[in-house]
């Protein structure tokens, strides 16, 4: 099986103005994921966070106020940030604020594994992603066990015998599994070339030390990884050239 590259899903759905110079992977909204190296967390009833470039103009949006500045050539400094002043709900005004400290350092910015990331010196402090729709990779649906993971010296069993696993409905965007000793949930995003699992609850069962460690350990690396592949029946999560976690499909039963 040829392996599923999630950032070209994306591209077909990239919304890029022609300009004299062609087309520019900038162009068009993207959804923001990360501010700070904090995931957004966004309510089911809240609107999705945004940042659109058009031209030179660069528009952001939390779902209350309206955010616009220029969209400066690479490499150089972004200018003030001008916003609307809407009373916005606390989740909000704290992701404005977040964003608002953000930008006022940043300087540079690139495309990096299918995500928009805008840095201030080496540190990416905003990253976004375009829209796809979980469902278009109903493919990754079902199982998948726990083969190999980095930073444990062996992975342990659940205590029915089973490996640890990772449960995938693209269909509703949903995940759910078990690290070896509490079950978690969470949802999926595909942003460029990673599955980001985000929003993650957990059962609170007081485990053993190596359980523990196996447990955040895990949904550490699920953070981490840069990129997700899939290939002959494996599914990857990977930080630059190193291998994060390993699942493979269990047969259907």
């Amino acid at each position: 099986m040829k392996p599923i590259a999630l950032a070209s899903v994306a591209l077909v759905l990239a919304g890029c103005a022609a300009t004299e110079k062609g087309p520019s992977p900038y162009e068009g909204q993207w959804l923001i994921g990360r501010v700070n190296g904090e995931a957004l967390m966004v309510g089911p009833q809240q609107a999705k966070p945004t940042l659109t470039v058009q031209e030179e103009r660069m528009n952001t949006s939390f779902g209350c106020n309206q955010i616009n500045g220029t969209w400066p050539e690479a490499g150089e400094a972004f200018g003030p940030q001008m916003s609307t002043r809407m009373g916005c709900p606390a989740p909000i005004a704290e992701m404005e604020q977040s964003y608002n400290q953000a930008m006022a350092g940043a300087n540079n910015y690139r495309i990096e594994h299918g995500r928009l990331q805008i840095l201030a010196g080496d540190t990416v402090v905003v990253e976004a992603y375009r829209d796809v729709p979980t469902s278009q990779l109903a493919a990754l649906n079902g199982t998948w066990s726990l083969d190999k993971m980095s930073g444990v010296d062996s992975i342990q069993g659940l205590y029915d015998g089973r490996p640890p696993y990772l449960a995938l409905d693209m269909n509703d965007g949903r995940a759910n599994g078990n690290s070896g000793c509490n079950q978690f949930f969470a949802s999926v995003t595909p942003a460029g070339d990673a599955l980001w699992l985000q929003q993650a609850g957990m059962t609170l069962v007081a485990c053993p030390d190596n359980l523990a460690r196996q447990e955040q350990v895990m949904m550490q690396h699920f953070a981490d990884a840069d990129r997700t592949v899939e290939q002959d029946g494996k599914l990857q999560w990977w930080k630059g050239d190193t291998l994060l976690l390993e699942f493979s499909r269990q047969a259907q039963q």
